[in-house]
């Protein structure tokens, strides 16, 4: 039996560890673009501020690999699927025979098809190699003025870690409020107003139409004083505001990666479609992480990825684990500003306590004693008990008498 995995990120890594705790003699073949091993994506933020090293970063040793006898082919790139004669093309021109195959491919950010997106000074951050990137463009550039495209999560953690490096940065959001998936309006304004306590700027309601390089201009900046940019960047909004900066970080989300699965005859839509047993179109083929699709939803989340990529890997080697779904909760990672959020905070039919002050907002949405969604900023304690009541771990009864 061969097990070919294509993708090294948390999804492909947990079912290569997953089919080895079945099958302890079957060969495991791990084949990555990658040119390094694993690592704890949700903590580039910290990298990115100068909190953590880079090595802080990798949550196995390469020894964990070898003891596993799983092989890893870095810097390989599989350019198609056959899935008649069962194997992978690599782009040395070799195929790759295997019994069951798994697609974790990860997902790529996504960017606005305008002009300048690609200029010199525009990243994004997804990979090591895109923090480096962007600090090593501000080591070198002068002037410290960033735009951070995107109000989500990532976007506000991108931008405090930049300011925390003496960066002015300024947030540019699409809609009228910050994290407008995870928050209401009400806790959209908190947040807002503590970010703006650290430093941070924000303009909502705008987006991008374009980038231009410019070499000495006047503009206007984000904070409406003139401002002498050399060698910098002119953003031109879809309002008429000009807005100029050394450096622009798009954080608009992310799309799956499903050219593979697609050329393959695999079933596509946004992601790969897969079932409860993590198997897309072709029961030999399985799917998880960012670029998988499960009752219509792609997660897009590290917690997602981890369990679909296990039980992906314990059901190629023989079980029959069902996957249910993964809870999509978010914890803002920002020092001084405690936030968590889970669960479909829009619906309408359900029973809602709250309560809130200057700092501190909790909102819990349940129906019929069945917890639907929460929200809790500012308050540590009541965070631990709304995660885990969420999660089926305590009584909800213990949060409704709280909030009663």
């Amino acid at each position: 039996m061969h097990y070919c995995i294509i993708g090294n990120g948390v999804a492909g890594t947990e079912a290569a560890f997953a089919i080895r705790s079945q099958d302890s003699s079957s060969e495991i073949t791990v084949v990555t673009q990658a040119a390094h091993y694993m690592y704890y994506r949700p903590r580039l933020i910290e990298y990115l501020s100068g909190t953590i090293k880079p090595e802080n970063l990798y949550i196995y040793k390469p020894s964990v690999y070898d003891e596993k006898h799983i092989e890893l082919l870095f810097t390989t790139n599989v350019l198609a699927i056959d899935k008649n004669k069962k194997t992978i093309q690599l782009h040395n021109g070799a195929d790759m025979h295997y019994d069951k195959l798994c697609i974790a491919t990860g997902a790529y950010p996504a960017i606005p098809d305008i002009t300048g997106n690609n200029l010199n000074g525009v990243f994004t951050l997804r990979e090591i190699e895109d923090a480096d990137a962007i600090l090593s463009h501000i080591d070198n550039t002068a002037n410290k003025d960033v735009v951070v495209v995107g109000g989500g999560l990532l976007g506000l953690e991108t931008a405090h870690s930049l300011s925390k490096r003496n960066c002015n940065v300024t947030v540019i959001e699409f809609y009228d409020r910050l994290l407008p998936k995870q928050l209401d309006n009400e806790g959209a304004v908190i947040i807002k107003q503590l970010l703006e306590q650290k430093g941070l700027q924000f303009i909502l309601s705008e987006s991008v139409a374009s980038i231009n390089t410019i070499n000495t201009i006047n503009t206007i900046n984000t904070i409406n004083t003139i401002n002498k940019n050399e060698h910098g960047l002119t953003l031109h909004c879809t309002s008429g505001r000009i807005i100029d900066a050394s450096t622009v970080i798009f954080s608009m989300g992310i799309k799956a990666r499903t050219d593979l699965a697609k050329n393959a005859g695999l079933t596509v839509n946004r992601g790969i479609i897969i079932n409860n047993y993590l198997q897309t179109s072709n029961p030999d083929i399985f799917a998880a992480g960012d670029p998988s699709e499960h009752n219509g939803i792609c997660y897009g989340i590290w917690t997602a990825s981890r369990e679909q990529g296990k039980l992906a890997g314990l059901n190629m080697a023989g079980a029959n684990n069902e996957y249910n779904g993964t809870l999509l909760s978010v914890v803002l990672k920002i020092t001084g500003i405690d936030l968590y959020s889970a669960g479909d905070f829009t619906r309408k039919d359900c029973t809602v306590l709250s309560q809130r002050d200057t700092s501190r907002y909790v909102k819990f949405l349940y129906k019929e004693k069945t917890p639907v969604a929460s929200i809790v900023i500012g308050d540590m304690n009541i965070i631990k008990l709304a995660r885990n009541v969420m999660e089926g771990k305590t009584s909800i009864d213990e949060l409704i008498a709280l909030l009663q």
